[in-house]
């Protein structure tokens, strides 16, 4: 029995919209995935901007302008389904981005974020799965987790954990149901 969905934020949740960046903001964007800490981060947006908290500014603004919500009542609808399952986000990204999930996704029906730069921990490293598994104290068959990058993917199922693997047609709401329907309930 599914007992948490695991989403990953951007290609799943978000699409990039497709807007004009400024060169800085291009470099700073590329720069949000693969950083285990913020602290990596603001060293190396460093280079582009001096102060500190003006990294954090536009960081946060960048973050706004560049994305798009696929589906805002995807985990008020996962909720009415599916009562008691939990819903977390589980993302390789900055902390900064956990202020746009708050703002944009209803918090009644979201029970976690798990971001890769507060665990110090990045897919598809086996530790990052490790983490939510360990975290909730399930089982890997009890968690589906939702992602987009094929690497985190395969590294889910190398610890058997269930997975959908987005594409950008792909229509989240009616993946989940199927997978979570065609489980075998057992206690």
């Amino acid at each position: 029995m599914i007992k948490i969905i695991a989403f990953d934020f951007v290609g799943v949740l978000v699409n990039e919209k497709d807007v004009e960046l400024s060169d800085i903001e291009v470099q700073l964007e590329r720069m949000f995935g693969p950083n285990i800490n913020d602290s990596d981060y603001l060293i190396k947006a460093n280079s582009l901007i001096e102060d500190a908290s003006d990294i954090i500014n536009i960081t946060e603004l960048l973050i706004n302008k560049i994305y798009k919500i696929r589906d805002k009542h995807l985990f008020e609808k996962i909720k009415r389904r599916y009562k008691n399952i939990k819903i977390i986000v589980a993302t390789n990204h900055l902390s900064f981005v956990k202020k746009f999930i708050i703002d944009n996704f209803d918090a009644t029906y979201l029970d976690d974020i798990i971001i890769s730069a507060e665990i110090n921990k990045i897919k598809p490293n086996a530790d990052f799965y490790e983490y939510i598994l360990n975290r909730y104290n399930i089982t890997p068959k009890e968690l589906l987790f939702i992602d987009d990058n094929i690497d985190n993917i395969k590294s889910a199922n190398s610890l058997k954990i269930n997975t959908i693997k987005v594409e950008k047609s792909t229509n989240l709401f009616f993946e989940i149901t199927k997978v979570i329907d065609n489980c075998t309930f057992v206690n």
